[in-house]
């Protein structure tokens, strides 16, 4: 029998490749004639290029930029041999911040302009950006800057990219430093908000960037008014389309300017990896994630390999932290199994520290189910 195995990750705990050797070490337990296939996945949100990196034998590229909040700092990018893979967390994200540097209305993704910049000046055509973690709501102003626009008050004096500047935006200048127009731009995301309004960039993403209410109505206005402000300049009002919203109002932005093109992470890491073939080829297919819940359902890793599932008529097993969904909503992936952690554990501290033991030993259960 050949089982695939494609998870997501376990936040806070496992990688999806320690999840898939998890599972994997448990199966084979009980039957070692198992035909075994490891493939980790990921929805395009942080820590997906890791994923794309290991499928595609990509080549590490060390750079030299700044952080949300001008810091210089080391990071890197990945590149194939025509595109550049680049995640905006490794510049502009939350991780590079403690709690008390947290404040969206000062951050910004000019250390990502500048990423995208190096891989441009070496020729690079394609580049793909993956929009997880950001600790930014500048909706890509500072990406933009760093590839030769210009934005300006209504005094015609330069300003600096930070989501407190986006109200204060009255114009847009662009000189380009590469040729934009031949090179394609492709966003990866995770989510489908807006880039202002109730589901919004700022209100649904800003208070865990260190936003308080004040703050979240200021950014929220800001990006409204950004918004009309680029449609003037580019003719395109792309802030309702879904995505927009993600990464502080990155998706819109970026659209605009750039003429970007906004796609679904995991439909875009499956067909980079090959994914839908494998799960032709399967005879079983295992999935999962930390927490089973409502936005499982909704184009994250689960739904997606539930819906290849069902297109070529394959049974599906999930291994979950916690499983949330009601019976109702689970009976829309068409699950065979669900094993979850949590009906196991003494506490969440356990379920973190030894989440892979726990799923070996789910695991090992798998094949008296099947």
């Amino acid at each position: 029998m050949k089982i695939l195995i494609a998870p997501d990750k376990f936040k806070g705990s496992m990688t999806a490749r320690e999840v898939c050797i998890a599972i994997g070490n448990g199966l084979i337990k009980n039957d070692s004639s198992l035909d075994i296939i490891y493939h980790p996945m990921a929805d395009g949100g942080d820590g997906s290029l890791i994923i794309l990196s290991n499928h595609l034998s990509l080549k590490k590229n060390k750079i030299t930029t700044v952080d949300p909040i001008g810091r210089i700092i080391s990071t890197h990018y990945f590149t194939s041999t025509d595109a550049a893979f680049i995640e905006i967390a490794s510049a502009s994200g939350l991780v590079l911040l403690s709690k008390n540097e947290k404040n969206p209305l000062i951050t910004s993704t000019a250390g990502t302009g500048k990423m995208i910049a190096n891989a441009l000046s070496k020729g690079f055509k394609n580049i793909y950006l993956f929009l997880g973690g950001s600790a930014t709501n500048d909706a890509g102003m500072g990406i933009a800057s760093e590839l030769g626009f210009q934005f300006l008050d209504k005094n015609k004096n330069e300003i600096s990219s930070s989501g407190k500047n986006l109200s204060n935006v009255n114009s847009i200048h662009s000189s380009p430093i590469f040729d934009l127009e031949k090179i394609k731009f492709t966003l990866l995301c995770d989510v489908q908000n807006p880039m202002f309004g109730k589901f919004g960039a700022a209100h649904i993403y800003a208070p865990q960037k260190g936003a308080t209410k004040k703050q979240v109505q200021l950014l929220d206005e800001g990006l409204k008014m950004f918004s009309e402000v680029l449609k003037q300049h580019t003719g395109i009002d792309s802030s309702q389309i879904p995505g927009a919203g993600a990464a502080g109002g990155i998706g819109g932005g970026l659209v605009a300017l750039l003429n970007a093109e906004l796609k679904n992470g995991f439909e875009t890491i499956s067909e980079l990896t090959n994914l839908e073939k494998h799960i032709e080829l399967a005879d079983w297919v295992i999935s999962g994630e930390g927490k089973l819940d409502e936005q499982s359902i909704q184009g994250k890793v689960v739904s997606g390999i539930s819906n290849l599932c069902k297109k070529y008529h394959k049974p599906l097993s999930l291994f979950v932290g916690e499983n949330e969904l009601s019976k109702k909503q689970i009976e829309t992936l068409k699950v065979e199994h669900i094993f979850s952690i949590s009906e196991n554990v003494k506490n969440i501290d356990d379920a973190i520290l030894n989440g892979a033991l726990y799923l070996e030993n789910l695991a090992s259960l798998f094949k008296q189910k099947i």
